[in-house]
């Protein structure tokens, strides 16, 4: 009765790992940080010149990537995330084999007003 019982339990822990990402690795959050050092904001779009970057973070599946914005934010919610899609590593970088499948890579971005806040899931 035992075994069955700690069989069962094994195979549900077992099972419900399954499904879950794998965390993120050091490699990722290394290359995020480089690749950001490297390629400044400046650097991918005009509209981002005053961009600073504040590092990337692991949080649980996500690499989050924070920048705080010193210069005024276009009002216009497409427009803020059009440039926000220009900050995102192109499919051809690296990160996309480094970075394990089921994770994602996420630019955050807010003024130092605090007037605007916005997110892009790369």
């Amino acid at each position: 009765m035992k075994t069955k019982l700690i069989l069962g339990i094994a195979s549900t822990l077992f099972l419900s790992a399954c499904g879950q990402p794998e965390p993120i690795t050091y490699e990722s959050l290394a290359w995020v940080n480089n690749y950001y050092i490297e390629h400044p904001a400046a650097s991918k779009s005009a509209i981002a010149g005053g961009w600073l970057f504040r590092g990337a973070k692991e949080n649980g599946t996500e690499i989050r990537v924070d920048f705080l914005i010193t210069g005024p934010m276009n009002p216009d919610p497409a427009k803020r995330q059009a440039t926000l899609k220009k900050i995102c590593p192109s499919k051809s970088e690296p990160i996309w084999q480094v970075l394990p499948k089921d994770n994602k890579l996420v630019i955050n971005v807010r003024t130092e007003d605090h007037k605007f806040k916005d997110e892009r899931i790369c």
